[in-house]
């Protein structure tokens, strides 16, 4: 398999100056400038250097940020993104977000279970993990949808707003992937 990766309602796939205005629109909102404001930072060449530095990357080149956009089929509207870091010995860290106006319709889900599937079956992953604010219920809500389970607590792990916050992490391995069927 390779780019783009195609779901029901979605491309994941690599950037273009054309997404410039729907990513400006999304890492614009509260909360998902919160966890995107270090590597996109909200403005139009903030947008546009972020964009460069995604396609000077191989694809899932080890230890990058290489994240993909999350394009509405209907419409071709970008209205997120979600990124996968390989590293050493099969391992894969996730991380999405998503425009507020799209969040609770299962599209996080869906785009993140093609990306694991992907990881896991065309990239050869072992164990896929993503970690969250302890008080993100959703993004929670999901990784437990996909089949992760909570594998720790780190504690004081994030200086955000002021505050030191802990995350929990939440794994998967590729034939605890396999075994429940999910793959494609």
């Amino acid at each position: 398999m390779t780019l783009p990766i195609v779901t029901e309602r979605f491309v994941l796939r690599r950037y273009t100056y054309d997404d410039i205005p729907d990513v400006l629109g999304f890492v614009s909102q509260p909360s998902v400038a919160r966890v995107t404001s270090e590597r996109i930072p909200a403005t139009e060449e903030g947008v546009r250097k972020y964009i460069d530095l995604q396609n000077s990357y191989q694809p899932f080149e080890k230890d990058k940020v290489f994240e993909l956009a999350v394009e509405r089929k209907k419409d071709g509207k970008v209205i997120g993104l979600i990124g996968l870091i390989c590293r050493d010995h099969g391992q894969g860290e996730m991380g999405w977000a998503l425009a507020v106006e799209h969040r609770g319709q299962g599209h996080a889900t869906e785009a993140a279970r093609a990306l694991m599937d992907y990881g896991f079956n065309s990239l050869g992953l072992r164990r896929i993990h993503a970690d969250t604010g302890t008080d993100n219920l959703a993004s929670l809500r999901m990784m437990e949808r996909l089949g992760m389970r909570r594998e720790g607590l780190l504690r004081g792990a994030v200086y955000e707003e002021g505050k030191w916050v802990d995350r929990y992490v939440y794994g998967m391995l590729a034939d605890e992937w396999r075994d429940a069927g999910v793959s494609g």
